[in-house]
Formats: structure tokens, C-alpha cells, sequence
């Protein structure tokens, strides 16, 4: 059997479970559900209250705005019942990612046009979602969700269409494989991810910065960078991303009174000028990255961004913003290509290796190197429905 056969029967058992806790709603807006629940929002319920698809929706399946990260999300899915079956009309994705213009343009003219003959709730949410956009800066986010296909070159033009929007949007094309990737992560309980950040890189205030390290390996197909960027920057991904940030870490956050945890925060405190000499860094794992120009600025954008290694610095300099300021935290990012012909197995292998390898600053447990383990993952899923933690 095809692996994607068995990420469907996973992805069915997942409906099915969710079924019985929403048992009026259809399969496809229960396939809305999992994708907010997994991609999205840690909230269940917000996540179901989210799901708009019915007649007159006007290609919007779902609409979450979470006020946390100051956001808007907006769904269109496509549930079928084989992954990478069918390919996505031109009409339909280009249709959904022109919301990116009406719900950003401050002109109310084609934002009326679209609504007046909406479904009421539909048109309730939009309405609140553009409120949101243009009056408190929320970014909009549009997902395109589909367990079928998507041509690169409809995919570049949905996404050429979204970034000449008047306001912050970003469109986000996940076709079966994307999908089959982001079963297989929250399986492993990698779930929300964190679907983009932004890592600026430093330069200035006295720090003068001649272009970044980029390494590439053919045969691998593995992409690196390293570079410098200021600590409250670093902070900064911490207060975007939260706990979800350090998924793939071995251990949690260690507390302020280990040696190391100490010491950093001795550092920031008395010569924070001096971290960036002091201090290991961060490396950061990610499916994918682009380097970018933006307002003045050189910025490395990555998707499903992961701290494998630096858990303890990135909290440290959140819990001292002030003193972050005025430091400097060197950041390694590696790229690992997901696809079908390396297999989880390779992916998974190559992580645990690259986690035990750079995390060696404070000691790690028997217990540490197990607790990404999936079954380990699949108890505490299981024995939180019934209100029990599990370590």
C-alpha cells in the first residue's frame, strides 16, 4: 500500500474522531476543522466555530481571526478521498486569492459587491475580519487546502496576485503532499506549526555585517545559512511562535536556575554587548526558506520553523527584552527537504541527529531522547482527552 493510503486512513480516523464530537457537521467541514486544529489554533472548539462552508459562502470555508497574533485566517478546502488525485481549477484559486485586495482595499465597493448576496453568517465574519485588517493592522492569511494537485505556475500566480494586495496578506497553497507532510507532523505532535516567521538579519547600530554564510549540498539536497541577528529579534520569534516554536526539542525549558540559564541572564544583565561571544546560538530547522529585502532590511523567511537546538537561550532573551537590545545571538538555519523518495525515516533520523548533536550544553536524559518518540506523542494525546497528564 501507497504511503499515501496510509496517511488517508490516518486523516480519516482523524474526521471520524472529530465526528463524534461534531456529529451534524459533514465531512468536509470536519476536514476544515483538522486543518485549523493542526495548522492553525490549539482551540478545538474556535476552530470549529470557525467553519462557514455551505451555499452562497462565496469560497470561504472558514474564517478564524485570533487576537493573540493579530491575524486573520481564511480557509477554502477541497476534501477528497485520495491524496494527490485531481488538479485545482485556475478559476478557484485565483477567485479565492483575489479576498487578499477586497479585504485589504479600504474602497467598500467591491467588498459590498461580494457580501450583499452572501450567506448572512458568511458576510458577519468578513465584514468583522475587514474591520480587523484596516483599523488594527491584523494580517490576513489565505489557505487554499486541498488534498488534491496544484501546478508550480498556478501557485506562483495565486501568490503574485495576494502580494499586490493594497494591505499584509499572504497566500498559502496546500496540496496533498503539503498535507501528507503535515499529517506526518502532527502525528508527531508538531502541531500547530508555525506556519512562516521572519528572521531579520543584523545590521547596524555599530555592527556592520558583509553578507551571510549560504551552503548548499547536492547530494543531500540540504540548504544552510548562518548569520547574526539582535536578541530581541530573537525574542521576538518567541512571543510570535510560543511553546509551539520548540515542538521538535527534546526537553522543555529548563527553568532560570540551571548553571547555564544563570549565566546567560548574568551576561545580558552586566555585558550584553558580550553574548554574542559568550553564547552557542540558535539553530533553526524549517521545510523551506527564501532570503528577502524588505523596508531596508535583509530578512530570511521561513516556513515551519523549528528551534532544535537554542530552546533555553530563545526563552532567556524573551524573559529580558531590555537587555536583548542591546546583544547578539548567531542563528543557524538548515533546510531539510520532506518528500516521498527520502521517506519520514530519513527525516526523522537526520532531526534526532542533529538535535543530539548540537544540544550538549546542559546534560540530556535517557528520557529526553525518547519523548519526541510518536507512540510517546500518541499516549499523551490520548490520556489528555481524559484529563490526564502524562510525563
Amino acid at each position: 500500500m501507497a504511503k499515501g493510503n496510509f496517511i488517508m486512513d490516518d486523516l480519516k480516523n482523524e474526521l471520524e474522531e472529530l465526528h463524534q464530537r461534531y456529529p451534524v457537521m459533514k465531512k468536509e467541514d470536519l476536514f476544515i476543522i483538522w486543518f485549523l486544529r493542526a495548522y492553525v489554533t490549539e482551540d478545538l472548539d474556535a476552530a470549529a466555530q470557525a467553519v462557514t462552508n455551505g451555499p452562497k459562502d462565496k469560497g470561504v470555508d472558514g474564517l478564524l481571526i485570533d487576537d493573540g497574533s493579530r491575524s486573520v485566517f481564511v480557509i477554502q478546502g477541497k476534501y477528497r478521498h485520495k491524496f494527490g488525485t485531481g488538479s485545482e481549477n485556475r478559476s478557484d484559486v485565483l477567485s479565492f486569492a483575489q479576498l487578499s485586495h477586497i479585504l485589504t482595499d479600504r474602497d467598500n465597493k467591491r467588498f459590498q459587491s461580494i457580501v450583499e448576496d452572501a450567506d448572512q453568517i458568511v458576510a458577519q465574519k468578513l465584514a468583522e475580519a475587514r474591520k480587523r485588517i484596516l483599523n488594527r493592522g491584523y494580517r490576513l492569511w489565505l489557505y487554499y487546502v486541498t488534498l488534491g494537485k496544484c501546478s508550480s505556475g498556478l501557485r506562483s500566480e495565486a501568490e503574485d496576485a495576494t502580494r499586490n494586495a493594497p494591505g499584509e496578506a499572504r497566500f498559502e497553497m496546500l496540496d496533498g503532499r503539503r498535507l501528507m507532510l503535515l499529517m506526518s507532523d502532527y502525528l508527531d505532535g508538531v502541531a500547530p506549526p508555525i506556519p512562516t516567521l521572519d528572521l531579520v538579519m543584523e545590521n547596524g547600530q555599530g555592527i556592520s555585517v558583509n553578507g551571510i554564510l549560504q551552503r548548499y549540498d547536492s547530494r543531500s539536497k540540504i540548504e544552510s545559512w548562518v548569520f547574526s541577528m539582535q536578541g530581541d529579534a530573537i525574542a521576538h520569534l518567541y512571543e510570535v511562535g510560543g511553546k509551539r516554536l520548540f515542538a521538535r526539542n527534546i526537553r522543555g525549558f529548563m527553568g532560570e536556575t540551571t548553571d547555564v540559564n544563570r549565566s546567560m541572564e548574568s551576561t545580558l544583565k552586566k555585558e550584553p554587548e558580550r553574548f554574542f561571544y559568550f553564547n552557542n546560538g540558535i539553530t533553526i530547522l524549517c521545510d523551506d526558506a527564501k532570503k528577502v529585502s524588505t523596508k531596508g532590511k535583509d530578512i530570511l523567511r521561513v516556513s515551519n520553523p523549528q528551534v532544535i537546538n537554542g530552546q533555553q537561550t530563545t526563552r532567556t532573551l524573551a524573559r529580558k527584552v531590555e537587555q536583548a537590545r542591546k546583544s547578539s545571538v548567531i542563528v543557524r538555519v538548515i533546510q531539510v527537504p520532506r518528500n516521498e523518495s527520502n521517506g519520514d525515516d530519513y527525516f526523522d533520523t537526520l532531526v534526532s541527529q542533529i538535535i543530539e548533536g548540537t544540544n550538549w550544553q546542559n546534560a540530556i536524559r535517557p528520557s529526553d531522547l525518547v519523548s519526541n518518540d510518536r507512540r510517546q506523542v500518541e499516549l499523551q494525546r490520548e490520556l489528555r482527552k481524559r484529563g490526564y497528564l502524562y510525563l
